[in-house]
């Protein structure tokens, strides 16, 4: 499903469309999501001003000239911003009242035309953002041989992209959106806030590490083991008896895997 298909708008841009991009979801951001509790008000996004807006500059991503993202930051702000926005815009234009889950294959056929190629939120997870890498439980990188896509790949890749992107569950980390100018502090802080919820809890009793699925589906991207997979929580948990305990019986801990609550966020 090609969510930004239709002709180009008429309107003249007043900056770069990646910029305004960045103020469109800023606006949706401020009306309709509640950041303290993660929560999208879907249905009040639907009819909404600011919606039609960031319809309207989506289209214009089909011309979009992804050489002018120079730099680094700019690449990882616009793709996880493009990656978290597609989630929304397709939940809603789908109409799904439950989960994902309800459209198979969500996050292969949910897709933007960005600069005359398709990209799809797998596109963007695995072959952009986690620098072409096999999805999990899959056989095949996203880009093979000379697909052109292969050229926006970001290496090295950066873990943290893992506490930002937002598949529209209420395991997810919660929904916010990224500035190039910040991204690197923006992304310390929702590691921070990720691993400082729920989703990673320490039971000093059982010697028990139990935590976010995502750790066991990406956990070549922390490092590969248990051991550095722990290294990463202890990056970011914050100062404390807890972190103390972790740190004293690391090697004693087992980890256990939080069952992935796919209900729309």
């Amino acid at each position: 499903m090609l969510l930004n298909a239709g002709p180009l708008p008429q309107f003249e841009l007043d900056g770069p469309l990646d910029v305004r991009l960045s103020l469109a979801l800023g606006d949706l951001k401020a009306r309709f999501i509640d950041l303290e509790r993660g929560v999208v008000r879907y249905h009040a996004i639907r009819d909404s001003e600011e919606f039609q807006s960031y319809k309207d500059l989506t289209r214009r991503l089909q011309s979009f000239n992804l050489g002018t993202l120079k730099n680094r930051s700019q690449r990882l702000a616009f793709w996880v911003n493009i990656y978290n926005a597609a989630v929304i815009h397709g939940i809603i234009e789908l109409g799904l009242k439950r989960s994902v889950k309800e459209f198979f294959h969500f996050f292969d056929r949910v897709a933007y035309e960005i600069g005359g190629l398709r990209f799809s939120l797998n596109d963007i997870e695995h072959g952009i953002l986690r620098g072409n890498q096999r999805p999990p439980y899959r056989f095949f990188k996203p880009f093979r041989g000379k697909d052109p896509r292969g050229k926006v790949t970001i290496t090295p890749m950066d873990p943290r992209i893992h506490f930002a992107l937002v598949c529209g569950a209420t395991s997810c980390p919660p929904v916010s959106f990224y500035e190039a100018e910040q991204i690197d502090f923006q992304l310390k802080l929702a590691a921070e806030s990720f691993i400082n919820s729920p989703r990673v809890q320490i039971l000093p009793a059982e010697n028990v590490l139990l935590i976010s699925a995502i750790f066991k589906w990406y956990k070549t991207d922390f490092g590969g083991s248990d051991q550095t997979v722990i290294d990463t929580i202890l990056a970011f948990l914050d100062e404390g008896e807890t972190k103390r305990f972790l740190r004293d019986h690391r090697t004693r801990m087992r980890i256990r895997y939080q069952p992935y609550n796919w209900n729309l966020n």
